[in-house]
């Protein structure tokens, strides 16, 4: 099969909401996430931290403190002080009490969509964190479904030591990785390429080189139509916004 088949969508672009739709939502809430679905988007992205039991947790940073009413390392702290913690107030008023969700909530949430669904593992998860990871997606039969990226790639190797098949993308945020993602990538169809799109904008031959080799692209964080279309037109079709509302509207132009 070939990589287009893995990573295949609907239309010439996958609208990809960054965090759900995190222009409206409070990030990495399901009501972020719910409002992607019901916006349009056609893939969610979202992180994943763990907490001190190993649970993994929908949450971008170290800390509990920018996007929640607490303090402290979240793995640092137990499930049930998490689960305690109010996730959507900080970003108004009309979402507070919203719950920091775990990824089982967020999976649970998505398991009535055909959405796919990019999972970044933030960096540090122990090895018995990853396979929690692994088989949580697998269980809940999101699989084929799942993009497993990291800027951490040691913890994709990871995931496909329990996952053999698992999607996993690299994330490039420095152009100097640029060649050892290709590395990587090179002959695995079940690999894409995950860049800043600063990166791809500034070099459009990393775009050509990634077509020559048949690796599937994607991008963050796009918020304009003009950005969007320079990266649609050098052949990355993958393109994760916060303002997902914006580039549905674009999509459905094209």
């Amino acid at each position: 099969m070939s990589p287009a088949s893995h990573f295949s969508f609907d239309g010439v672009v996958e609208v990809v909401a960054h965090r759900g739709f995190s222009a409206r939502a409070p990030e990495n809430t399901l009501s972020a996430l719910r409002l992607a679905l019901d916006t349009g988007a056609d893939a969610v992205e979202f992180d994943l931290q763990t907490a001190c039991d190993g649970t993994p947790v929908v949450l971008h940073d170290e800390t509990v403190d920018r996007t929640t009413n607490g303090t402290g390392f979240v793995g640092a702290l137990g499930l049930d002080s998490l689960r305690d913690l109010d996730a959507g107030r900080w970003f108004g008023g009309a979402f507070a009490g919203e719950p920091l969700p775990t990824l089982f909530d967020a999976l649970d949430l998505l398991a009535g969509s055909n959405t796919r669904i990019y999972a970044e593992i933030k960096p540090g998860r122990e090895p018995a964190h990853l396979r929690t990871i692994a088989e949580l997606v697998r269980l809940g039969g999101h699989m084929e479904r799942t993009v497993f990226i990291s800027l951490e790639w040691s913890s994709l190797d990871a995931i496909r030591e329990h996952e053999p098949r698992a999607l996993v993308g690299y994330i490039v945020e420095d152009a100097a990785r640029a060649r050892a993602a290709f590395e990587r990538s090179t002959g695995d169809d079940r690999a894409l390429l995950d860049f800043d799109a600063r990166i791809l904008l500034a070099d459009p031959s990393l775009a050509r080189r990634a077509a020559s080799a048949a690796i599937p692209l994607a991008t963050w964080t796009v918020d304009t139509v003009e950005a969007a279309s320079q990266l649609l037109a050098m052949g990355v079709p993958r393109i994760a916004t916060n303002r997902v509302d914006l580039l549905v509207e674009w999509k459905r132009t094209l």
